[in-house]
């Protein structure tokens, strides 16, 4: 299937576009229903299950997106793969197609979709604006979470993770930006984000010793 949705390079620049194509995730997540307020109680019983589910299935999307498969925002409902993670994506997005399939999302296959983008040069560096801005307010989201783990000296474990994943994960896709006008700031920026990681750290370590002489 990956096969598939590889282009030709060669072909690509005989039509006046880039080689390297834009491959990108576009979907459309199941939202929540409004529920009747005179809604019978199997009926009501139903659609909060429903609702319960769409959330899930919207969270694990976004935290695979984010943290799987190193997408990159470019739309609300539309991001950024690169090919080297192709294979991965596809295996990935699949098994949560399945998954929602099994739960009574029918429509999954047209809601939830990967495709290459053929594009032009001052098309494809749009793209890489986009990239560098998602980059760098994916470094800023986690950079508040441990402003305010330093203040208030605490942060759950599942936090400190994903911090630490934004870090590792900034720190590869931004090499695919090394000659954008913004990459320093990139590198900056997750710089301070791996500084806070250290200090967040070590309130951890510190934290544990003091739970443990209790």
């Amino acid at each position: 299937m990956v096969e598939k949705l590889i282009l030709d390079a060669e072909a690509l620049e005989q039509m006046g576009l880039i080689s390297e194509a834009v491959y990108i995730i576009e979907y459309d997540m199941p939202s929540p229903r409004k529920i009747p307020k005179n809604a019978k109680p199997e009926v009501k019983k139903q659609l909060e299950k429903r609702n319960k589910l769409a959330k899930e299935f919207r969270n694990k999307m976004d935290f695979l997106l984010k943290f799987k498969i190193l997408a990159t925002k470019h739309l609300e409902s539309c991001w950024l793969i690169t090919k080297d993670k192709l294979s991965e994506a596809i295996e990935e997005i699949e098994d949560l197609k399945a998954k929602m399939k099994a739960k009574g999302f029918a429509d999954v296959d047209k809601r939830i979709r990967i495709i290459p983008i053929l594009t032009t040069k001052e098309a494809y560096e749009s793209f890489e604006d986009k990239k560098a801005e998602f980059l760098l307010e994916f470094a800023m989201e986690h950079i508040r979470y441990l402003e305010k783990g330093l203040e208030e000296r605490r942060i759950s474990d599942s936090t400190l993770w994903r911090c630490k994943k934004a870090y590792e994960h900034i720190e590869v896709l931004a090499e695919e930006l090394r000659n954008h006008e913004r990459y320093t700031e990139i590198i900056d920026t997750n710089e301070t984000l791996g500084d806070l990681i250290a200090q967040m750290e070590a309130i951890v370590v510190e934290n544990k010793k003091k739970e443990a002489k209790k």
